[in-house]
């Protein structure tokens, strides 16, 4: 993944008794089901609480409630990292995507930036779909058709909308430059 050159850190975690109502509400409301841990890119949009809410939710349905099984969402959030070069969000969903049944061998392709032998054509499908939309800003018609064949038009939607998400937040984590977890 390709660094910045600039090393300036912009990135600051927030202390939660350092936040005015509003933002203290948000910041807890993220941090309830994770035990009280607040994600990197949310200590960025807990500044602008009502960013912070809306993509909160968004989150919360692109990561879980989706029509597709969790191995193939992570599989396209770690397409989406890799495309951004975005090390948080490649670092955090490589843990998530080994639970839920990626293969090691896809996810360490994914970091060098290739296109993995995928043992799995859904796996190939979703990955070349989210490739397609990163180099081509578009999906072509044949690779269209076969993901609405195979998920139909609503999860193909729900794809693009994760895309977008996942987007959304590894534009985030570069512009802050939020580092890799430990």
């Amino acid at each position: 993944m390709n660094r910045p050159t600039d090393p300036a850190p912009r990135y600051r975690e927030l202390d939660p008794a350092a936040l005015d109502a509003e933002q203290r509400r948000i910041f807890e409301e993220i941090g309830r089901p994770r035990a009280g841990a607040v994600p990197a890119p949310f200590h960025i949009y807990v500044e602008s609480p009502e960013l912070a809410a809306t993509a909160q939710a968004v989150g919360a349905f692109c990561r879980y409630r989706t029509g597709l099984p969790p191995r193939l969402s992570e599989l396209a959030i770690l397409t989406t990292a890799a495309y951004w070069g975005a090390e948080y969000e490649f670092g955090v969903h490589s843990r998530e995507a080994r639970k839920a049944g990626v293969p090691e061998i896809e996810i360490e392709a994914l970091a060098e930036g290739r296109r993995p032998d995928f043992t799995e054509a859904d796996a190939a499908l979703v990955h070349d779909f989210a490739s397609a939309v990163y180099r081509q800003k578009d999906v072509p018609d044949e690779l269209f058709a076969a993901a609405v064949a195979r998920f139909g038009r609503r999860t193909v939607i729900e794809l693009t909308g994760l895309l977008g998400y996942y987007s959304m937040l590894a534009i985030a984590l570069r512009v802050f430059r939020v580092p890799p977890p430990a």
